[in-house]
């Protein structure tokens, strides 16, 4: 997995070299496949791969699998896409002049995957760490069904004491009781895994209704972690009742495009997974002050990018 300083070497998966391009076009208005035919090359040169016969038809056939992907991520982002593919599929253009915001959440999610979000994800003071959270909110609830569904910020996101949060969280849902630790030591918990968390309320307010869990993960290095956060543990460990009616499912959303090829086996473990195209797919509502910070963090953001590759 590359992370920004480092560029990717032509042994990257299909899945980085398609973030590469989306980069290089960001930055440069477009790229061809010959620019990156090119910089593989230099890399190759400094790193060179034995084994290899022909190392630019090598290269070639994988550029042209990447451009398959760059189709795939425009066409699953139901029109949030901000890069067109031109001349017959071999030049990606960036479109600059779409500030809608499922573009610049689309550039947001990008830069939030190649940056190191241990070190970068504070971009002109705001948290991109945080952004991702408030994000999975708004699409867990437009998810399912805006106008009926509610959401809210569990993690860090959100100030507050632990006990404070859980509280809130049986008080919002009708459900669970109230905050009660099932050890008697001290809480050290911030948010124990639950990142944010949507439900379908019925106008009865009484439990036993759709209920999703989720934690979020910018950047690349989530997929040991996709099976912490277990809703019937969390419930049993933190609320008076120990349990809901009904079982919340659990969610995992995540800043990057992984590889579509295993796409199952990650899924399998993650639950209901929501990657970059997911959350674009169904970023159906508007939310000014969100919007406004995710600008911010990404201008901030792509000057990391730009050092880089300069």
């Amino acid at each position: 997995m590359f992370k920004l300083p480092s560029l990717p070497t032509p042994n990257a998966e299909v899945h980085e070299l398609a973030d590469f391009a989306e980069l290089l076009a960001h930055q440069n208005g477009s790229v061809s496949i010959r620019e990156i035919l090119a910089y593989l090359g230099r890399v190759s040169e400094n790193d060179p791969n034995e084994g290899i016969d022909d190392e630019d038809d090598s290269n070639a056939e994988t550029l042209d699998e990447v451009f398959v992907e760059i189709g795939r991520r425009s066409t699953s982002c139901n029109a949030g896409y901000p890069f067109r593919l031109e001349m017959s599929g071999t030049v990606l253009r960036h479109e600059s002049a779409d500030e809608s915001l499922r573009a610049d959440v689309y550039r947001f999610l990008l830069l939030s995957t190649r940056l190191n979000m241990t070190r970068d994800r504070l971009q002109h003071g705001v948290d991109g760490t945080c952004l991702l959270e408030e994000l999975s909110a708004l699409v867990m609830r437009c998810y399912l069904g805006y106008e009926r569904a509610k959401s809210f910020v569990f993690g860090t996101a959100v100030s507050g004491s632990f006990s404070d949060k859980v509280n809130m969280l049986c008080h919002e849902l009708g459900e669970g009781g109230r905050y009660e630790s099932i050890d008697p030591a001290p809480t050290h918990a911030n948010d124990d895994k639950l990142d944010a968390v949507a439900w379908i309320p019925f106008t009865d307010n009484r439990g036993d209704q759709v209920v999703v869990f989720c934690q979020c993960k910018t950047g690349t290095n989530w997929r040991d972690v996709t099976t912490q956060l277990v809703p019937s543990a969390f419930l049993g460990r933190w609320t008076s009742a120990r349990k809901f009616i009904l079982e919340p499912l659990r969610a995992f959303c995540i800043s990057e495009a992984p590889n579509p090829s295993r796409w199952a086996g990650l899924a399998l473990y993650a639950g209901l997974l929501f990657d970059r195209l997911r959350l674009i797919d169904y970023l159906d509502k508007t939310d000014a002050g969100l919007h406004s910070r995710i600008k911010i963090w990404n201008a901030g953001a792509i000057r990391v990018f730009e050092q880089a590759v300069s």
